[in-house]
């Protein structure tokens, strides 16, 4: 399997950035088979892609599915044009898909393509999901900052301003062209083999600061009421590794690789057999 990390010159981004790639086709069983699927990963709010490399087991993963991996890095942008900052919706929504199709052969097809994140990230990836359906057929949000007009609203907050301002400006008005609940309702409009696939999870333990389950409640009440294929899960979990790691799996499981969660779980409830030490 190769891992590479590369570094791109971006007009978007007026300088240059790192994009992690993760391809299996050396590995023995995947040699010579065409790639299952793309999954593009998102981080979190005050990291870069290096987190899922270093916390979580998506290599693994994917080498076990035969998936490319694409891990960008996304700054504190929420993949957004900045109001104070950097292009990263153009960078992520054209620049780079079109190099890594240039450049690395991977395939552009929606069916072969996902796009996931957490936190920040999972906002990031129903953006991109939901206004690039033709790109992805797949998105996913693991515990994502999803209801940023609720967040919005707390402009007192001193994190709020701190974190939000150079995203969407001073007065930090959510733009209705980055406003999910907005978006999923002109999604919900397109022919039903256009619409992009959805999976949200989050942990119940997951609220302050931000309450992401709140938000969440908030997000699976308007999804649910419009005409798309959305799949939410929730089970007990914090703002952590632990909760996003089994959160990639299950994604993987529905987008590309049937089973492969259930097997993921099997494996670890397989009893143990321990010999006793002798005295």
């Amino acid at each position: 399997m190769a891992f590479i990390t590369c570094k791109f010159k971006s007009t978007a981004l007026a300088g240059t950035t790192a994009v992690r790639l993760f391809l299996p086709g050396d590995l023995a069983a995947n040699a010579g088979q065409p790639l299952r699927g793309v999954m593009t990963l998102l981080h979190g709010i005050t990291n870069d892609g290096d987190d899922w490399v270093n916390n979580s087991a998506v290599l693994r993963y994917a080498a076990a599915c035969n998936l490319a991996l694409v891990i960008p890095d996304g700054a504190n942008s929420f993949y957004n044009d900045m109001a104070f900052g950097s292009a990263y919706y153009t960078w992520m929504a054209e620049e780079l898909p079109t190099l890594l199709s240039d450049i690395f052969r991977l395939p552009p097809g929606r069916e072969k393509n996902a796009v996931c994140g957490l936190s920040m990230g999972g906002y990031g990836a129903l953006l991109l999901g939901l206004t690039q359906p033709g790109r992805y057929a797949f998105c996913a949000s693991f515990s994502g900052g999803v209801d940023l007009g609720s967040v919005l609203s707390q402009k007192d907050h001193p994190l709020v301003a701190k974190l939000f301002q150079p995203v969407f400006g001073q007065h930090l008005q959510l733009p209705p062209e980055r406003d999910l609940f907005r978006l999923a309702e002109g999604v919900s409009r397109l022919p039903e083999a256009a619409r992009p696939s959805i999976l949200c999870t989050v942990g119940t333990e997951d609220h302050e600061p931000y309450f992401i389950y709140e938000q969440n409640q908030n997000l699976r009440a308007h999804f649910k009421a419009l005409p798309l294929d959305f799949t939410y899960m929730e089970w007990p979990g914090a703002h952590e590794w632990e909760f996003w790691d089994r959160s990639v799996a299950i994604a993987i499981d529905r987008f590309f690789c049937p089973g492969f969660a259930g097997c993921q779980q099997q494996a670890w409830a397989h009893p143990i057999r321990e010999d006793a030490a002798h005295a």
